[in-house]
């Protein structure tokens, strides 16, 4: 749902930190005072943030019926969302450092603006997968206007800055699956409620553009081209061979997976001998971080590869498919509730059950909640009910998890470590999601009770696979044995 800051800029070193506000005679104090009064306006980019990601899920099965789309489809759009999220953040954090954050920030706003679009034109699977993938760009706002506030405030100040931010996100997540979910009670309404997410960006613009400040410090070093490139086309690969298996035939899927496997092989090399990698792989091996960033892997898969599949449940009717709950928009957005709500406090609440608790046990009940959660849903997914539980048992554990995720990793890394890791372990979380869309899509479009329609054992089996994985997580946090926060 949400996406994470990540680290975007060079601390500001002794000679280059933001002037203390405090001191009238000090020159800088004004572009201080500009910087701190960019935060409210920054909050509310962040709550159009929360709309578009909150909003177009609701809206994602009435748009398959009206493509004649199969649900096996809808995770496919999903993934490809989170595959431009996973590239794009951890390059578009680079060239904010060598070139400017607010200049990036800018690029990722028309480029949302402008997958938006294409989402809303769509007349078919091709350019909404297009479209989904412009708008994966919307993940790079937050890591960049973090960067930007750390630059212009300090680490101290700017650090504090995000905590509006993040839960304006938060907010206009809530609403805007509510809000979309009660306008869109009408099939009729799909379109223009497109069209209404399509202009969200828009105001955003003069926000960007005149009132949030550039960042000062500049990076030295250029970007890793070669690492850019392998990595976006091996994925692409990798990925476009699982999602068309049904449809290629075996040659050309092997061959597709064959190059994607050979060209994130061949990334995998050129990161270790390049000086400013796009992801540091050496990170991924050491014996501190590797169970971190494990463990952000399997959350990611349990919470993106799960959720096209549910929303297409949900919608499904039952005098149809024979399953199903036959949901509206608005249904949809109630039933997405009890989940973020339940995800929120579960952030809220974890570092105080780390005061009582060790933090590996903390971080082991939250992977046990979402399996139990994903394991209600699979057992039992007849009533509304049934996913409210599960929905709010796994939105817990979730909270937990991505609460405590970072801090851990943090504490973990190396001091002059510590931004490089913390992009990798977005950019981890955001890749699961699109791996996990992808193997969803494949599932639903491999166990069908007709074509097109996938069987409730698909779906059945996308919950097991999500509630193992966090299953999974349990025994990996609990052997972590890292001290209390």
């Amino acid at each position: 749902m949400t996406t994470t800051a990540g680290p975007t800029a060079d601390l500001p070193g002794p000679d280059d930190s933001p002037a203390d506000p405090a001191d009238p005679a000090d020159p800088a104090r004004p572009a201080v005072r500009a910087a701190a009064a960019a935060v409210p306006l920054l909050a509310l980019v962040e709550f159009a943030s929360g709309v578009l990601q909150g909003g177009f899920p609701i809206l994602l099965p009435r748009l398959g019926e009206h493509l004649d789309l199969r649900a096996a489809d809808l995770s496919l759009a999903l993934g490809a969302e989170f595959l431009v999220s996973g590239v794009a953040v951890p390059l578009t954090s680079r060239l904010g450092d060598l070139y400017g954050h607010r200049r990036l920030l800018r690029a990722t706003v028309l480029l949302t603006l402008l997958g938006s679009v294409v989402t809303a034109l769509a007349p078919d699977l091709p350019v909404l997968l297009a479209g989904r993938a412009l708008s994966g760009f919307l993940a790079c706002w937050l890591p960049l206007e973090f960067a930007v506030l750390r630059d212009r405030l300090g680490e101290e100040r700017g650090g504090r800055a995000v905590g509006p931010l993040v839960g304006a996100l938060t907010v206009g997540s809530t609403l805007g699956a509510l809000a979309v979910g009660g306008l869109g009670a009408d099939p009729a309404a799909t379109r223009p409620l497109l069209w209404a997410l399509a202009v969200l960006p828009v105001p955003v613009l003069p926000v960007v553009w005149w009132l949030v400040p550039e960042s000062q410090v500049r990076a030295a070093g250029r970007i890793d081209r070669a690492g850019a490139a392998l990595l976006s086309l091996g994925l692409t690969l990798l990925l476009a061979g699982l999602g068309a298996s049904g449809v290629l035939p075996g040659a050309v899927t092997g061959l597709l997976l064959a190059a994607g496997v050979l060209l994130l092989a061949l990334f995998v090399r050129q990161q270790l001998r390049a000086e400013t990698p796009v992801v540091d792989v050496r990170l991924l091996a050491r014996r501190a971080t590797a169970p971190v960033f494990g463990l952000s892997f399997l959350l990611g898969c349990a919470l993106y590869g799960a959720q096209g599949p549910t929303l297409a449940f949900q919608a499904a009717r039952p005098a149809e498919t024979g399953y199903g709950l036959g949901a509206v928009p608005l249904v949809l957005g109630l039933l997405v509730l009890p989940q973020t709500a339940a995800a929120t406090l579960g952030a809220l609440t974890a570092h105080r059950l780390t005061l009582r608790q060790d933090v590996s046990r903390v971080l082991g009940l939250g992977f046990a909640l979402c399996a139990t959660g994903y394991g209600v849903i699979a057992l039992g997914h007849a009533a509304a009910w049934q996913f409210v539980l599960g929905g709010a048992l796994a939105g817990y554990g979730a909270g937990l998890g991505l609460s405590l995720l970072p801090a851990l990793l943090m504490r973990r890394l190396p001091a002059d470590r510590t931004g490089v890791g913390t992009g990798v372990y977005n950019t981890l979380k955001s890749l699961a999601g699109a791996a996990a869309g992808v193997l969803a899509a494949v599932v639903l479009d491999r166990l069908v009770l007709r074509p097109g329609v996938p069987s409730e054992g698909a779906y059945t089996l996308v919950w097991a696979a999500c509630a193992a994985a966090c299953a999974l997580g349990v025994p990996v946090a609990l052997a972590l044995r890292q001290r209390r926060l």
